[in-house]
């Protein structure tokens, strides 16, 4: 289990047809990958949350076409295949009385690591915590 810290890129946007592309049009343009995304639906609106490679280019390219655009820190948790991933993640940082705003993920299959993005207030404790964690499990 690798625990990075990385910045994530939360855009609002209109909730129409083709808004999505358009982020991933701008971001392709520059030459930026996509590690993680994930949508949320709101009414009139949808807040596109994603971590990317280059991070300040990505934020550059967004507002350059009039997105607004706030960053924080993540953990972007590297998961092996197989079961309790999310557990271990929600077990030790709950009994660290760390709470886990919000997550998102691509699943482990076919030998594939999957990844989960995990916001918390504190994300630098919160990687500390399953770290020391992980390597007294392991």
């Amino acid at each position: 289990m690798d625990i990075e810290i990385n910045r994530q890129i939360s855009v609002a946007i209109e909730n129409q047809p083709g808004r999505l592309g358009q982020i991933g049009r701008l971001l392709a343009q520059q030459g930026i990958d996509i590690n993680a995304f994930s949508v949320i639906d709101n009414v009139e609106q949808a807040m596109v949350r994603l971590v990317t490679e280059e991070p300040a280019a990505a934020r550059t390219a967004l507002e350059q076409a009039g997105l607004p655009v706030v960053e924080v820190d993540v953990l972007m948790i590297t998961m092996e295949p197989g079961p309790g991933g999310l557990a271990f993640v929600g077990e030790t940082l709950a009994s660290a009385e760390i709470n886990i705003e919000y997550a998102y993920s691509s699943a482990a299959r076919d030998g594939n690591l999957g990844r989960l993005v995990v916001k918390t207030a504190n994300p630098r404790h919160a990687q500390a915590v399953l770290q020391q964690t992980h390597g007294e499990n392991a």
